[in-house]
């Protein structure tokens, strides 16, 4: 069998679980906090904004930018000037960083640059360019590239750390930063074009968290870039309100995309492949922003069965979470939008929909982005599944510590298989928001499923797993029962063929 041989020692092997899996068992006696309003700072609302029911916050559903000068500084009418570095001036090259006057360009010749700690900006108007990224797994720069090399970098150092207001950045190489290859932090009208960030060792904890991460910043765009060997997130936009991440490439990292805390993101014609997790939306506990309105189209989204390589101390938790063979997991984050993608070959499975209770059960720390711990509203239509996934959850590497989910996954379907059900559905959802929910309640949260490419044969399209049901079942040492509890769904007639939300998402159609 593809998965877990079941057997009546299954049962037994699931009591290990029984720590982790409690967490999510909400009762329906248990009081959770009343929804705040959102505590994070609201965008001002575009043309064709909306009005949530119920009256609320007008909702921002397009973004008419793509890159211009939306925020409050512009070099126009400045003086703007242009340094020029070749190999062999880094020293020069930092000197000058230190000392910059804002609206100026650093022209770096095509080679290899070679620093010994990041490259610090801190005036807006700079813009960093290079002769070319290079190719995938290029750590010296040549006639038509530019490398910068933080190998023998200090210690938690990052690559290139900007905190600015239009800042740019394009053709160029980020090879072995410490931390993070790129952080862009609190900053305004961001620009990262054909960029390279990658790591030399794969499958390495004590690589550099993070790719190419914007982070508390507004107007982002990450275009044309690739990402290989992020011991977190290859490409990340995080706490941020208004991002376009387009025509991407992301490989070997633990997660290809991450779009977290994020506000009205246009997520597009990516590829994210051989990752731990393809790409995600999500939204953590503690962070101010609630995380909303993400549009994702047109990505390609296979082969993500990657060992999870995070460090369980260095990488946010949730991460390390995730069991290898996650296509697209969207955790505590509403008006969701998946729409023309591909996924095929994830061997955990292809979509997942979770409370963010799953991950941190105490509604209380999530009062920062106003309890905003439920997911809702995930509109999943006109995608194509092309198969060959769900048939090998954590790639049969089971971890009940570092990965309950996935272990308690693999055992409900290897007792699955004795009831016909061969491989995980294409959507998996955790069954938990809205929390305590009753069990008559098919679909609470609106999860519409509609007009999506299945593979011939399909049998259940969709799963409720209820997690916190099964999961009670589970620790009890109860497989079966635990197995009684989820519910499976067909692709069409059911519930979950809904119309989606409304106002609909229009982010992406005023960008050309």
């Amino acid at each position: 069998m593809p998965r877990l041989q079941w057997t009546r020692a299954s049962s037994a092997a699931l009591l290990a679980l029984l720590g982790a899996l409690s967490l999510t068992a909400c009762s329906e006696d248990e009081e959770i906090p009343t929804p705040k309003p959102d505590a994070g700072t609201q965008a001002d609302a575009g043309t064709d904004a909306g009005t949530e029911p119920d009256a609320g916050p007008p909702v921002d559903t397009g973004i008419a930018w793509d890159g211009g000068a939306a925020g409050d500084f512009s070099c126009e009418g400045k003086t703007q000037a242009t340094l020029t570095f070749t190999p062999g001036q880094e020293e020069a090259l930092q000197d000058q960083v230190n000392t910059l006057a804002e609206c100026t360009t650093i022209q770096l010749a095509a080679g290899t640059f070679t620093f010994d700690n990041a490259i610090t900006v801190r005036k807006n108007g700079i813009t960093i360019a290079g002769a070319g990224k290079g190719l995938k797994g290029e750590g010296t720069g040549t006639a038509t590239s530019t490398v910068l090399v933080f190998t023998n970098a200090a210690p938690n150092s990052n690559g290139l750390d900007v905190v600015g207001k239009r800042f740019e950045v394009r053709d160029v190489a980020v090879w072995n930063a410490k931390k993070d290859a790129v952080r862009i932090e609190s900053s305004t009208d961001v620009i990262m074009r054909r960029v390279r960030t990658e790591w030399a060792k794969v499958n390495d904890e004590n690589n550099g968290k993070y790719g190419l991460y914007p982070v508390k910043s507004k107007y982002v765009v990450i275009e044309d870039c690739e990402a290989y060997n992020a011991a977190d997130a290859g490409i990340y936009v995080g706490q941020t309100e208004y991002a376009v991440v387009r025509n991407n490439v992301a490989k070997q990292n633990v997660a290809g995309i991450e779009i977290e805390n994020t506000k009205y993101a246009y997520v597009t014609l990516n590829l994210a492949e051989d990752n731990t997790t393809g790409l995600v939306v999500f939204d953590l506990p503690g962070n101010p922003i609630k995380g909303t309105d993400v549009r994702v189209l047109n990505n390609t989204i296979i082969n993500n069965n990657r060992t999870n390589f995070a460090s369980v101390a260095a990488s946010s938790s949730t991460v390390s979470q995730v069991p290898a063979g996650t296509g697209t997991f969207i955790l505590a984050s509403r008006r969701v939008e998946l729409t023309g993608n591909i996924w095929e070959n994830n061997n955990s499975l292809d979509v997942a929909v979770l409370s963010g209770l799953s991950i941190e059960p105490d509604p209380t720390l999530w009062a920062a982005g106003g309890f905003n711990f439920e997911s809702a509203d995930i509109n999943i239509h006109g995608n194509t599944f092309k198969g060959g996934s769900g048939d090998q959850v954590d790639n049969g590497s089971l971890s009940a510590q570092r990965r309950p989910l996935g272990a308690l996954l693999a055992a409900l379907y290897a007792y699955g298989e004795t009831q016909g059900e061969l491989r995980v559905p294409h959507l998996l959802w955790d069954g938990v928001d809205p929390a305590g929910h009753p069990r008559t309640q098919v679909n609470p949260i609106n999860i519409c499923f509609t007009e999506n490419v299945l593979p011939a044969g399909t049998r259940s399209a969709i799963v409720n797993m209820d997690l916190a049901g099964a999961g009670e079942s589970a620790t009890d040492g109860d497989l079966v029962g635990a197995w009684g509890k989820t519910r499976h769904y067909a692709a069409k007639g059911t519930d979950f063929a809904c119309a989606g939300f409304s106002p609909a998402l229009t982010i992406g159609d005023f960008i050309k």
